[in-house]
C-alpha cells in the first residue's frame, strides 16, 4: 500500500493551469482539526463567563500592541474556522522538518510497570528484528530482564541491533553484553568515555530511547531501561515519566532516526522497514536534534508552536535551562493572554541544574508565564500540550545539553484526545506542586541569588 505521508515542501509554482491535488493525509489532519475546535471553543465560553483577564506588566508604549495580540487570541476562540485556519498554516511550516504522517494509532505510558510489561510482550512476540537504542541501560531486575528477552529473540534468529550511550549506560559491563553477542545479536556503545576510543567531544551523547519492534511496532519518550522508571511492581517509582508507543506509518520515521545513530557509530547502513498501513487517526511528526551538527527540528518545531499557540501552552520538562530565543517564544505568548505554565523539578536528580533554572525564573514571571516545581516525586517527563489539540513527548530536554550537544528525538502529535491526556495529566501534578510566584522569588537571599548565578553561568554552555 502506498505510503500516507504528507509532502515536505509543496511545490506550489509546479504546473498552474492544474487544480491542487487532494492529499488524503491533508484530509485527516483537517478531521483531527475539527475534532478539537469544539474543545477550544468551548474553554474560550467558560473563561469570559469567568471574567478572567491577563493584566500585564509592561510599558505604556507596548499596551496597545498587547491589546491588539489579546484581541487576536480571543478571535481565535470565538470563530472556529479561524482556529481552525491558524492550525492548518502552523502543521504547513512544521511540514518542512519532514518525518510527517498521517494514520498513526498512540498509547501513552505514566506507568513505568505498563510500559515494561508491554515491551518485554512485544520483544518475545518479535519474529524478524529488533532495534533497541536508549541513552541508560541498568544491570538491575528491568535492565537485566530486558537483556534476557534481547538474547532470546536472538537465538530465535531475530535481527538485534542495541545501542547504548556511553555515559548513561556506564553501569553496563562487557560481560553483561556476551550473551547478547554469541546469540547474535550487535550490540554497540555511542562515544567511549576513554580518550583513545572517543571519536567525539566527551559531551556528544546519544541521550535518544527508541525501539523498534519488527519494523511496525515503535517506542519513544523519556523512560531509560532501569528500575527508577518502572513502578512499584518491577522498580522503586523513583521518576515521574511518560513514554510512548507508536504504530501505523511512523514507524518507519522513527526508525530512520535510529538508523541513523546506528551509522554514526558503526558506518554501516541498516535498511528500513516499509511503511506501515493506517491503524488511526493520530497524525504524528518525528523530529530529531543533534545540535553540534545543525540538525535542529526540535528545537524550530518547539519555539513555532509556543510562539503560535492560542490557548494555552503547558510544558513539562525536569531540567530547565532553555535557550534565549525560546524564552522569547514562551513570554511573547504570556504577554498576549495564552496560559503559559511550566513545570519543572524542584526534587531534582541533578540539583545543580535546579539551581541553575530559578536564576531565570524572574524574567518569564515578570511577562506573565506561571512556573510550579514538583517535590513530591522526581520530575523526569519531558511533554508539551498546546491549544487542547498540539502535544509532543520525547527526549528532548529543555536545557544547554539537548540544545547543544545530544542526540534528541521527539514525537509531535495532532490529536485531541492525546492533547486532552497530556493536558489532564499536566493539571493533575500541578495540584502536587509548589507554584513560584514573583514576589517569592524576588525575596531571596543574597546567597541564593548567587549561587543560582554561578550555577546558570555554568551550566548554560
Amino acid at each position: 500500500m502506498p505510503r500516507r505521508h504528507l509532502p515536505t515542501t509543496p511545490d506550489l509554482e509546479s504546473e498552474p493551469h492544474r487544480p491542487p491535488q487532494r492529499n488524503p493525509a491533508l484530509r485527516r489532519l483537517r478531521a483531527a482539526l475539527r475534532q478539537a475546535i469544539a474543545i477550544a471553543t468551548d474553554t474560550s465560553r467558560r473563561l469570559r463567563s469567568r471574567g478572567q483577564r491577563l493584566r500585564l506588566r509592561r510599558q505604556p508604549t507596548r499596551e496597545r500592541a498587547a491589546r491588539r495580540s489579546e484581541a487576536h487570541t480571543r478571535e481565535g476562540f470565538d470563530q472556529p474556522a479561524s482556529f481552525a485556519r491558524h492550525w492548518e498554516h502552523i502543521v504547513s511550516r512544521l511540514l518542512m522538518f519532514g518525518g510527517a504522517s498521517s494514520g498513526n494509532s498512540v498509547i501513552l505510558y505514566c506507568d513505568g510497570d505498563a510500559l515494561f510489561e508491554d515491551l518485554w510482550q512485544a520483544i518475545d512476540d518479535a519474529t524478524r528484528q529488533i532495534w533497541f537504542e536508549m541513552y541508560t541501560i541498568e544491570p538491575d531486575r528491568v535492565g537485566m530482564r530486558t537483556l534476557e528477552a534481547l538474547t532470546a529473540a536472538a537465538k530465535r534468529g531475530c535481527n538485534v541491533f542495541l545501542l547504548c550511550d556511553a555515559v548513561g549506560s556506564s553501569n553496563l559491563t562487557e560481560a553483561m553484553l556476551r550473551p547478547l553477542r554469541q546469540a547474535g545479536g550487535r550490540a554497540e556503545i555511542f562515544n567511549p568515555i576513554w580518550r583513545w576510543k572517543r571519536p567525539a567531544p566527551l559531551l556528544r551523547r546519544d541521550h535518544r530511547k527508541i525501539i523498534i519492534i519488527d519494523g511496525r511496532i515503535g517506542y519513544c519518550g523519556g523512560m531509560n531501561v532501569s528500575e527508577d522508571y518502572a513502578g512499584k511492581k518491577y522498580g522503586n517509582s523513583l521518576f515521574r515519566d511518560c513514554h510512548m508507543r507508536l504504530q501505523g506509518p511512523g514507524v518507519r520515521d522513527l526508525a530512520a532516526i535510529l538508523a541513523k545513530s546506528w551509522r554514526i557509530v558503526t558506518k554501516q547502513r541498516l535498511t528500513l522497514p516499509k511503511s506501515g498501513a493506517p491503524l488511526g487517526d493520530t497524525f504524528v511528526q518525528v523530529l530529531s536534534s543533534a545540535g553540534w551538527s545543525g540538525r535542529r527540528a526540535i528545537q524550530r518545531a518547539l519555539r513555532l508552536t509556543t510562539r503560535r499557540s492560542l490557548k494555552h501552552c503547558y510544558v513539562t520538562t525536569p531540567y530547565f535551562i532553555p535557550p534565549q530565543r525560546l524564552i522569547r517564544a514562551l513570554t511573547r505568548s504570556a504577554r498576549r493572554g495564552v496560559d503559559v505554565r511550566v513545570l519543572t523539578a524542584g526534587k531534582s536528580d541533578v540539583p545543580a541544574v535546579a539551581m541553575a533554572a530559578r536564576h531565570i525564573y524572574g524574567v518569564l514571571l515578570h511577562h506573565g508565564v506561571r512556573i510550579f516545581e514538583m517535590h513530591g516525586s522526581t520530575l523526569h517527563a519531558k511533554t508539551i500540550t498546546i491549544d487542547g489539540l498540539y502535544s509532543t513527548v520525547g527526549s528532548f530536554n529543555l536545557d544547554t545539553w539537548s540544545d547543544k550537544h545530544n542526540l534528541e528525538v521527539n514525537i509531535a502529535m495532532i490529536d485531541s484526545t492525546v492533547a486532552s491526556r497530556l493536558q489532564s495529566d499536566f493539571l493533575d501534578d500541578i495540584k502536587r506542586s509548589t507554584e513560584i510566584t514573583l514576589d517569592n522569588w524576588a525575596k531571596r537571599s543574597w546567597m541564593r541569588r548567587i549561587v543560582h548565578w554561578l550555577a546558570y553561568q555554568l551550566l548554560r554552555f
